[in-house]
């Protein structure tokens, strides 16, 4: 009884600090928006989270919102009886299980039918109105509308009707004097956000012109090629008038410096448009992946000298036979010793994984190993005995028995079931070569070709911001520094949180915001677990989340490591965590790294 009285408690405090969140978040980011010597750098979203759910749908909506971008773009259409739908496309061919001009096609014909995802499979959602899609952003996210400047007067009656005014980014490339004559008595009330392109010869004309006519917040430009020398005139005219936007959705719009470019350095990418071109908005296909890269992008002086410890002090031994995957680069360390590192590497002829056991939320201990350590071992016993041609379905089924029979043989079933902050807990990455895919469980991270997955738990975010407000309250209140590295005050107070979070680890049942997967010896919703089939991929990378992001190599990844502790070793400004780095540890967390390439 009394963990249920807790469990109602947990989320009566998570549902008012996410009402709080969501009534605040808007204002935010219209506040950085309006601010054009505000060095934020604003994360929008391309046609939602469309690499994770149907592109201009509620879900790719929701998707981009829980990840904690500020912009979601949505493309218009109109239908044959005038109503206002989300659709990139003049036709529902692509997109959705039908066929023919969208305006053709009544709503109601629309509604029957069913979106498609990404790789053209037929899903249960349902083409959105503009309406719905302004209703689910109501208070929580902005709303670049695309293909929408031809129904501006509609648009805005809707807006009036829905009290969203305030959340919608309208833009176009029309010139300064038509938008002023046509649609100035919106432009009060609606953003509206200019197009520039810096290979057109008039490019500089028309921007004098936007800003003088229309002052506005922000305004988008292009160039194809990194040999144009406007986006650094652009940068120093824009200085403290106007937000820059950039879109990396490919090459052409950047000069090179796209999403592609970002994965393999996201400095060169990412990082050339914000340092060099004074980018203050992106507007992205990998949402999760500049949202990564952006909590600690910065430039720091103190490089990594001496990498020799990268082989001294790695707690991992390649094995002989690896059969046709090959390892490039393996890094193993424990943030304290190896005899109490919960993350653990694996590769044979088959299989790759990178596994992390969960920091101990007890004081369970058994021949000196804790409960982290124990499930980051068990999983990899399993995982020896796979055969080669095992589905995700049986691989996790492997899995749990393992831990399942490990809590029977040490008489631990029944006080798990009900304690399950108790449980052997661990994370993972699994690749098989014989299926060509990858399964992620969990908060390891992945990069293979265009992939990334950083898998972190929204109840994770909430915590570390949790932790951060505390120490930093304690900071106002005497404490110093190092005072929080021999004694995190922060980490107590979340702490009786973090282990009733296990409440919603593999919990099924419905409407549960926070649930996530883990390994646990207890089912796993296989719907949860995310398969990217990688079958002409070459190269795979997999880490922990000892690593504050994924790079595409381990000296990368190590100095980004470096770079954070260096600036942030408790993680609460720069980079936030439920822990930092504590007094006699070398990292805030355990960290394995495995990079392989595939013959």
């Amino acid at each position: 009884m009394k963990y249920r009285v807790f469990y109602s408690f947990l989320f009566l405090v998570l549902a008012s600090l996410g009402t709080t969140f969501a009534q605040g978040h808007l204002g935010m980011i219209r506040e950085k928006l309006f601010n054009p010597s505000d060095p934020s750098v604003l994360v929008a979203s391309h046609r939602g989270d469309w690499r994770n759910a149907c592109e201009n749908s509620l879900e790719a909506i929701e998707n981009a919102i829980n990840m904690g971008v500020d912009i979601v773009e949505i493309d218009l259409a109109r239908t044959k009886d005038g109503q206002l739908i989300l659709m990139h496309d003049d036709k529902v061919d692509r997109t959705t299980t039908g066929k023919g001009w969208v305006k053709d096609l009544t709503l109601e014909e629309i509604k029957e039918l069913r979106l498609r995802n990404g790789c053209n499979i037929k899903t249960i959602y349902k083409v959105p109105t503009l309406e719905e899609a302004l209703m689910t952003a109501k208070g929580r996210v902005m709303l670049n509308l695309d293909k929408a400047f031809d129904y501006f007067d509609q648009v805005y009656d809707l807006l009036e009707k829905t009290g969203t005014t305030d959340l919608v980014i309208m833009k176009s490339n029309a010139p300064a004097e038509e938008v002023k004559r046509n649609y100035g008595q919106y432009l009060d009330k609606v953003v509206f956000m200019p197009k520039v392109d810096l290979d057109d010869p008039l490019a500089m004309t028309k921007l004098n012109d936007y800003l003088r006519i229309l002052n506005p917040v922000a305004i988008e430009f292009k160039f194809a090629h990194d040999t144009n020398q406007l986006p650094f005139e652009v940068k120093n005219k824009m200085a403290g008038k106007s937000r820059i936007w950039y879109n990396t959705l490919w090459d052409t719009h950047a000069g090179g410096h796209d999403d592609d470019c970002s994965l393999q350095n996201p400095d060169k990418g990412y990082g050339y448009l914000i340092d060099e071109l004074g980018a203050t908005i992106l507007q992205t296909d990998r949402p999760q992946y500049l949202i990564d890269y952006l909590k600690h992008h910065q430039t720091m002086d103190k490089k990594i000298v001496d990498w020799s410890y990268l082989s001294s002090k790695n707690e991992f031994q390649v094995p002989d036979n690896t059969g046709n995957m090959k390892v490039v680069e393996s890094f193993l360390k424990g943030k304290k010793n190896a005899q109490a590192n919960e993350d653990g590497i694996f590769i044979n002829q088959h299989f790759a994984a990178v596994i992390d056991g969960a920091t101990s939320k007890s004081d369970f201990q058994k021949d000196r190993k804790s409960s982290g350590k124990w499930a980051m071992e068990l999983v990899i016993e399993a995982i020896k005995n796979f055969p080669k041609d095992i589905t995700v379905e049986e691989a996790v089924k492997q899995i749990t028995r393992k831990l399942h029979n490990f809590y029977k043989a040490n008489n631990m079933l029944e006080d798990l079931k009900e304690h399950p902050e108790r449980r052997l807990t661990a994370n993972g990455v699994i690749y098989s070569y014989e299926r060509k895919e990858i399964w992620q469980i969990g908060d390891c991270q992945l990069k293979a070709g265009s992939i990334y997955s950083s898998g972190e738990k929204e109840i994770d975010r909430i915590m570390s911001e949790a932790r951060a407000a505390y120490n930093e309250i304690m900071l106002l209140k005497g404490l110093s520094l190092e005072d929080i590295a021999e004694n995190d005050p922060g980490r107590d107070f979340i702490k009786p949180f973090l282990e009733k979070q296990a409440l919603l680890q593999n919990n099924p049942a419905s409407n549960l915001q926070y649930a996530f997967p883990v390994f646990d010896g207890f089912d796993i919703p296989i719907e949860w677990i995310k398969v990217f089939y990688v079958p002409n991929v070459n190269e795979i990378i997999f880490s922990s989340d000892g690593y504050p992001m994924l790079l595409s190599s381990l000296k990368d990844s190590e100095q980004y490591l470096h770079n954070i502790l260096e600036a942030d070793p408790q993680c609460m400004r720069l980079y936030k965590t439920t822990k930092g780095v504590q007094k006699g540890n070398c990292s805030f967390d355990d960290r394995a790294y495995l990079r392989i390439r595939i013959k």
